[in-house]
């Protein structure tokens, strides 16, 4: 991919993203000019193949301040771009080699909805598990989280860990099985992995009653992921915005937590 160093270098005209969320990506990424455990050529091949720029040759800075220059004067969808790769990055290859902890994730989790609302192809950045494992006190974690959400009246916030929740679990179990998560951002097709690597198929070898409680699972996964697009604080929906109630929303927590408990034992029956 071609790029105009000098261009890119020269340009001073900020990039229309909230300088807020310029600062929060930027910062999570710099510590005092390094950026995770990258060299300088291994930073600038990395982000050539991400966005077409090499960041350090191109602005004459360290990685770190080569990122924020970037991140404040490059163009948005690149930079979209460039942090979806280094949230990647970290999640796969940076923090399991590392004892990350929960403050960490947390801030994590807020750079991914910063991304997610200037993407512009409808899809969303899945969340993969960048925690070492995911058992039931984690799901109750987080699940108090959002609780504590809705007592504040911060659905958006409280949706969008009820969410947050399900992918997490449906990573990690499908990784558990030796399974590859799909990025499409979808919420349901990682449920169709659960499903197949996990032979959770409603047959008529099923007893009824239990395909009846899979097939209302499924009704919940489907109005949460709905309810999330239309009133989350990922997206900016405009006129589309749904109004929903405290009693509303610890339902959403309170079934995605129900959920997140049943696909993990599911995974620990068939091991």
């Amino acid at each position: 991919m071609m790029y105009d160093a000098a261009r890119y270098a020269q340009m001073h005209t900020p990039n229309g993203m909230d300088p807020i969320d310029q600062g929060v990506l930027s910062s999570f990424f710099n510590e005092g000019g390094y950026v995770l455990d990258f060299s300088t050529a291994d930073f600038d091949k990395f982000t050539v193949q991400s966005c077409g720029i090499p960041l350090c040759a191109c602005y004459k800075l360290s990685k770190g301040k080569s990122l924020e220059s970037f991140t404040t004067y490059g163009e948005i969808d690149k930079v979209v771009k460039l942090y979806e790769h280094l949230i990647r990055y970290y999640e796969q290859k940076y923090a399991p080699q590392r004892d990350i902890e929960t403050k960490e994730l947390a801030q994590l989790e807020q750079l991914k909805q910063i991304i997610n609302k200037y993407r512009t192809d409808g899809s969303e950045l899945v969340s993969l598990p960048a925690i070492k494992n995911v058992d039931y006190s984690y799901i109750r974690d987080m699940a108090e989280r959002a609780q504590k959400d809705v007592e504040k009246a911060d659905f958006d916030s409280a949706l969008t860990k009820a969410r947050t929740l399900l992918e997490e679990v449906f990573c990690f179990v499908i990784e558990k099985k030796g399974g590859k998560s799909e990025k499409s951002g979808e919420i349901r097709s990682l449920y169709n992995q659960v499903k197949s690597l996990y032979h959770m198929h409603q047959d008529s070898e099923t007893d009824h009653r239990i395909n009846g409680l899979l097939s209302g699972l499924e009704k919940i996964l489907t109005a949460i992921t709905e309810m999330r697009n239309g009133s989350s604080d990922a997206h900016g929906v405009g006129s589309r915005r749904i109004n929903i109630k405290a009693h509303h929303a610890r339902l959403f927590v309170n079934s995605a937590q129900t959920m997140s408990d049943f696909i993990l034992a599911v995974s620990e029956a068939a091991s």
